[in-house]
């Protein structure tokens, strides 16, 4: 399962899971002595327990509170698959202030506003369950975060706490500057953390047991053709020979962990794309936090927006900062500063902007603080803009909430087919993302469906490593499970007998082991025998190419071409590397590859 499947916050006690029933502090576990009803429990020294359930991002949860003579002792979290480092860390956070100030008046932690919606809904029904009114807990004074406080100065500052931002901070700090690491959200991650975390790494371990062939130049090569070579191959030079590298450093440095196995993203020529071991980049968001924290020179801050970078003369010398939860500003002076805030695929006016085919109709995938603050900032402070009119769609993703579909990923594993709503093939299904995405508007309704059985799902174990996303999906008949092809083309009103004439005809593609259709070019799975899945989907917002201009010393340029003075630049904010189209996986590979580039020379510059 992805992220946990039991977890407990604790706040004013200690909880204990006795034989898989939780225990809570001064209650014996059901089954010793305890008796449960729908209005709560009572205990030997006169508390009350309830039980309630939050249906958060990733599924349904259930929340256990103790009180005792109207004290809210603690409260415990049950079964929850929210995203590791956001959602688990937004439930830890709002236990300890519910708990701390007796009140459930607190607001939602910015960037993982479900969970915490739900979170605090939950506890609301189990304080009603344990005889309490939740209305009046609810009335009570309010209660907010205590908050990090900035120093007034430091050697570089960071801004964005995604995967570029931590590889930056980190790096800087290990060459013995002093950091802050600023982050706007409530919680660290950004969309690194949203992502399947998969990374484009040639020559890595796996390749070299297989008998893989692959070199840093076959990346550059795919990476500039599926661009419709529009990067600079200069800068897509640097991530295709320092991606290796960076994996290492995250295994070395971050302590994260790898599955063994490879995926084959559309537009790349081999398998080189390697997986955290949870399938999710929060494998390496929550790892990277863990290891920041543990630095004494870098201070990590949330709720912390950069709004305006400062200036001394032609260099960069400062940061305004402006605290998301008070409303304070204060000015962090500095020597250095990169600009790590990601792209702008949740900013609907600036996609407008430089592309109007990117409108509201259309969803996204990106965390809601995608919002191009850093584009933003840096163009105010005399940076060049470019390639800002590529826009990228990802063309398997929540036909209603624009989510990313993880499950999805049996396509980049070679065990599915791509098909329209009159069940026949229409694309090649590792083709660029650009090409599926404009394949599948052009498809009836907008729509296409993914086609695979049991026997090509069980290898991959993304039905299990996904398990909290194949629950929602199913439970809203976005995914449909049956033992026949007609059992699965019914709800979708999907043409059952042409669609069992392409699995024939793909069985056989399949057998020859070519596809003289659409030249697939994976490996061939043929689908035989039920049971069946399919799933719909339509394309949204999920990656923004263009940005801040930037030389191989991940220094932003202004529009004379020239380095603007300690400002620098890493991952989705900083342009003109992905060219018209970002090949899957190449955003890792990218991110700590310039992160790191971007934190090293911040470091030197500010000496």
């Amino acid at each position: 399962m992805t992220g946990f499947s039991r977890r407990q916050f604790i706040a004013g006690g200690a909880v204990a899971a006795l034989g898989g029933t939780l225990a809570l502090a001064g209650c014996a576990p059901s089954g010793q002595g305890s008796s449960k009803s729908a209005s709560g429990s009572s205990s030997t020294d006169g508390g009350r327990a309830g039980v309630g359930t939050g249906m958060g991002k990733h599924g349904a949860f259930n929340v256990s509170v103790q009180v005792t003579g109207g004290h809210l002792d603690h409260i415990a979290v049950l079964d929850s698959r929210e995203t590791p480092g956001m959602g688990d860390v937004a439930m830890e956070e709002l236990t300890q202030l519910i708990v701390d100030n007796q009140t459930l008046n607190v607001d939602t932690v910015s960037g993982a506003t479900l969970s915490s919606m739900a979170f605090i809904g939950a506890v609301g029904d189990a304080l009603e369950q344990a005889g309490e009114d939740a209305g009046d807990w609810k009335k009570r004074d309010k209660a907010t975060p205590a908050q990090t406080e900035l120093p007034a100065s430091a050697d570089v500052v960071v801004i964005g706490g995604g995967g570029a931002g931590f590889a930056a901070a980190i790096t800087a700090a290990n060459e013995g500057k002093s950091v802050v690491l600023l982050e706007k959200m409530g919680v660290f991650g950004g969309d690194t953390a949203l992502s399947g975390g998969e990374m484009a790494a040639p020559g890595n371990w796996i390749q070299v047991q297989e008998g893989i062939a692959d070199s840093p130049e076959a990346l550059a090569e795919d990476m500039l053709v599926g661009g419709d070579n529009v990067g600079d191959p200069a800068l897509v030079k640097i991530i295709a020979e320092g991606a290796l590298d960076s994996s290492q450093w995250l295994t070395f440095e971050g302590g994260v962990s790898w599955k063994h196995d490879l995926m084959q993203f559309g537009g790349h020529n081999t398998k080189r794309s390697i997986i955290p071991i949870t399938h999710s980049g929060s494998e390496m968001t929550t790892k990277l936090t863990k290891r920041a924290s543990e630095i004494d020179a870098l201070t990590l801050a949330k709720n912390s927006q950069a709004t305006e970078l400062v200036k001394s003369g032609d260099a960069v010398a400062g940061v305004k900062v402006k605290n998301t939860v008070t409303g304070n500003e204060t000015t962090i002076t500095c020597k250095a500063v990169v600009l790590a805030s990601g792209g702008f695929g949740s900013n609907i006016d600036m996609r407008v902007k430089y592309n109007p085919a990117m409108d509201e109709s259309i969803l996204s995938t990106d965390s809601v603080g995608a919002t191009g603050d850093g584009i933003t900032m840096g163009e105010a402070a005399g940076a060049n803009l470019i390639d800002m009119e590529y826009i990228q769609t990802y063309p398997v993703c929540d036909p209603e909430t624009g989510a990313l579909l993880y499950v999805g990923d049996v396509r980049l594993e070679s065990r599915a087919i791509m098909v329209n709503k009159e069940g026949k093939r229409f694309v090649e299904e590792l083709d660029r993302r650009d090409v599926l995405s404009n394949a599948i508007v052009k498809q009836t309704d907008g729509k296409a469906y993914l086609l695979f059985n049991q026997a090509n799902a069980d290898p991959t174990g993304l039905l299990e490593t996904h398990a909290d996303e194949y629950e929602n999906l199913e439970s809203r008949k976005i995914i449909v499970k049956g033992d026949t092809l007609e059992a699965v083309c019914e709800p979708f009103g999907v043409d059952a007998a042409e669609l069992a004439k392409t699995v024939e005809q793909w069985n056989q593609y399949c057998k020859d082991g070519k596809d003289p259709e659409f030249n697939f070019r994976g490996d061939f799975n043929a689908i035989e025998g039920g049971p069946y899945y399919l799933m719909a989907y339509k394309p949204a917002v999920h990656y923004t190419m263009g940005g801040l201009h930037i030389n191989t010393d991940a220094q932003v340029l202004d529009n004379a071409d020239a380095p603007i003075p300690g400002l620098y630049a890493a991952g989705e904010v900083a342009g003109h590397k992905m060219g018209t189209n970002r090949l899957g996986s190449c955003s890792m590979s990218d991110i700590y590859t310039f992160g790191r580039i971007a934190g090293r020379n911040a470091a030197a510059f500010s000496a």
